[in-house]
């Protein structure tokens, strides 16, 4: 059964994507690297959303390597298409999946998800099958939030009632706001060894980061009031308290912790 995601997807939800990725590249970069993704790999990046990364991976390597997105929306999809043709990469594909569904063993040097588990009900279900389709030597990489990580300074209501409404919507759609911080026990509950445990926070005085809190809570809307969770008013007056708030040059935002874990299958492929 497919999962029912809080955020908005289609255009809005890709516009707000990229200034994610935007947000974390540098942390993710950095992962990619000291986890050695390099020319002539073949990439999967599940739950790939506007494709950012999956375009970051076909760069990474090479023409004589491949990278293929997936993920449900095919609005996002099809702009991740256009990109990558506006950008002449030509050795990367989108594919509307399912993960739930999706199961490639032994296909792929890297397999990589970013912030995906915390919306699926059986994320370990999803792990087990990533690190099937890890060849070996290849590596498995996933990045995800502790959202109780969020914090601004100084107070501020709206932020509050975002934190507050974005894990509460979650967990009635069976999601676990805390993903990141039980990824490890994730892995070693189906047998996958961690490598790499890393903990990065990104924090925003001022730019177009800083909106992310805002246009998080603001995507989140409709889901949100349909589960109950606040009323539609509650939500706008949130999203006019926090708007004022971001705009404020004085005030800080932290945006959620992200936890990085990542492994490498033994060249002889024994799993280890």
């Amino acid at each position: 059964m497919p999962e029912q995601y809080v955020i908005r997807g289609g255009r809005q939800g890709y516009d707000r994507l990229r200034l994610l990725a935007r947000d974390r590249w540098p942390d993710t970069a950095a992962l990619l690297a000291r986890a050695g993704v390099g020319a002539g790999m073949r990439c999967v990046d599940l739950g790939c959303g506007g494709g950012e990364v999956t375009l970051e991976l076909a760069r990474l390597v090479g023409p004589d390597g491949t990278a293929t997105g997936v993920d449900m929306d095919p609005v996002k999809l099809d702009l991740a298409h256009q990109e990558a043709q506006q950008r002449a990469i030509d050795n990367v594909e989108f594919r509307m999946v399912d993960v739930n569904g999706w199961d490639e063993p032994a296909a792929y040097d890297v397999v990589y998800a970013r912030f995906l588990l915390q919306h699926l009900s059986r994320p370990v279900e999803l792990l087990a099958r990533m690190w099937a389709a890890v060849r070996p030597g290849g590596v498995l990489l996933v990045e995800d939030t502790d959202f109780d990580g969020w914090v601004c300074h100084p107070p501020n209501g709206g932020f509050d009632f975002f934190v507050r409404s974005y894990a509460e919507v979650l967990r009635r759609r069976g999601g676990d706001h805390r993903a990141g911080l039980r990824m490890a026990e994730h892995f070693l509950s189906c047998g996958i060894p961690p490598v790499e445990v890393r903990l990065v926070q990104p924090a925003h005085l001022d730019g177009d980061e800083k909106t992310l809190a805002w246009s998080t809570l603001d995507a989140t809307r409709d889901a949100i009031v349909a589960e109950h969770v606040a009323s539609a008013e509650e939500v706008d007056a949130a999203l006019a308290d926090l708007e004022a708030f971001t705009a404020d040059p004085t005030t800080l935002i932290s945006g959620p912790r992200v936890f990085q874990v990542w492994t490498r299958r033994a060249p002889g492929g024994d799993g280890s």
